[in-house]
């Protein structure tokens, strides 16, 4: 079917707007005002859902956590993304200031929240499993049955409703998890320790199921359509463990969550921060469908193209836009970066990875001329 002709009047109209966050704390500020929804000729979520189908999608789609074609929903519910200030979700305002910095996540432990970074990580000084071999000892698994999951339910459908994919974030992936509850040289070690790593694939086999059992239980209640699952691997110079250690400790888990995801019709992001490209082979092997990469940290011009064969995509950052640029420089910019990128397969984000440069009011401009620009070009698909 011929696609509709790109309508620069129409498709800059608002129809609506979608909901505030209310209850989530992230660069220096509470909340996240709602944000206007323009005329679209077909929904985000579907155009989103073309890419990983494999069509030339009705424009380039837009990830992230704000203004996304992606609707980041971490109900309060489930305590780490309570501890990590991150509840985006359609309760009640949570009033971070009066809580501390320090609340308790799964399995107990304490996490204390750093601004700088927008997140949470264990509390200094605390050691929940201080040998993984007895980790049965010290920890149990999560009981999902404890969650309020009417709750859940019931709080969200006015946050939820809307034309964007339903993206569930997960905090604290495997890896994650073993340095949040070990200490990041002691969860190191265990990986590669023989007599450490029984212990560790013991641990990562149960929590697997914990994943894949929050995940169905989420899919029956809410229409996920979109897993957005934390675990970096990477430091500022490279990876925290080699390619073989992944593949041997990590990936056969990972793998189980990304096989329920996509049997369930999920597309699955893996957010993984630091330099972690060499890793990408693993990603691969686990099945995910898309990485964000750092783009100062990695080449992601590089591994666009020499895993242009493979069923991964990426986010392709937007350039560092400044306060003194005018809007035609940031229309070529845009432009330029269109050229590049146009049939690259990949997703637009913006650039948050260059934040002290960035004038984060310059992104709506740069976002839209990409709209603009890749609608005209691809109206012509079938």
């Amino acid at each position: 079917m011929k696609r509709e002709p790109f309508d620069p009047v129409k498709e800059r109209e608002v129809i609506g707007m979608y909901p505030s966050v209310d209850s989530v704390e992230l660069a220096g500020m509470i909340g996240i005002p709602p944000f206007p929804r323009m005329y679209r000729p077909i929904e985000r979520r579907e155009n989103f859902k073309m890419l990983f189908r494999g069509e030339r999608p009705y424009w380039i789609p837009v990830c992230g956590w704000f203004g996304a074609d992606t609707n980041m929903f971490r109900p309060r519910q489930q305590a780490d993304n309570y501890a990590n200030h991150q509840a985006f979700d359609g309760g009640e305002r949570i009033d971070y200031r009066k809580l501390g910095n320090v609340l308790v996540g799964w399995f107990d432990i304490e996490l204390q929240w750093e601004e700088k970074v927008c997140g949470a990580t264990a509390k200094p000084g605390v050691t929940k499993i201080p040998d993984i071999n007895y980790w049965e000892d010290y920890v149990s698994m999560p009981d999902l049955d404890q969650m309020d999951w009417k709750a859940i339910e019931n709080d969200n459908t006015e946050y939820l409703a809307g034309d964007r994919i339903i993206q569930l974030g997960i905090q604290l992936g495997f890896w994650e998890r073993l340095m949040n509850l070990m200490g990041v040289a002691e969860a190191a070690v265990a990986l590669v320790d023989e007599d450490q790593q029984d212990g560790v694939h013991r641990f990562f086999d149960q929590l697997a199921d914990v994943y894949v059992d929050y995940i169905r239980r989420m899919k029956k209640i809410i229409n996920v359509e979109s897993v957005f699952f934390h675990d970096d691997w990477g430091t500022s110079t490279g990876p925290f463990f080699s390619l073989d250690t992944c593949r041997e400790m990590i990936v056969p888990y990972m793998k189980r969550v990304t096989d329920c995801c996509h049997e369930l019709g999920i597309i699955f992001e893996h957010h993984c921060c630091g330099k972690a490209e060499k890793l990408i082979p693993a990603m691969i092997e686990e099945g995910d469908d898309y990485w964000y990469p750092q783009p100062s940290l990695n080449n992601v011009d590089a591994m666009i193209e020499t895993y242009k064969e493979q069923p991964i995509t990426f986010a392709v950052a937007s350039p560092v836009m400044t306060s003194d640029m005018s809007d035609d420089t940031i229309r070529k910019m845009a432009q330029a970066w269109f050229e590049k990128y146009k049939d690259k397969g990949i997703l637009l984000t913006m650039n948050i990875d260059a934040i002290a440069e960035n004038d984060p009011s310059k992104y709506p401009l740069f976002e839209d001329t990409i709209y603009e620009l890749s609608r005209i070009a691809y109206q012509d698909a079938e």
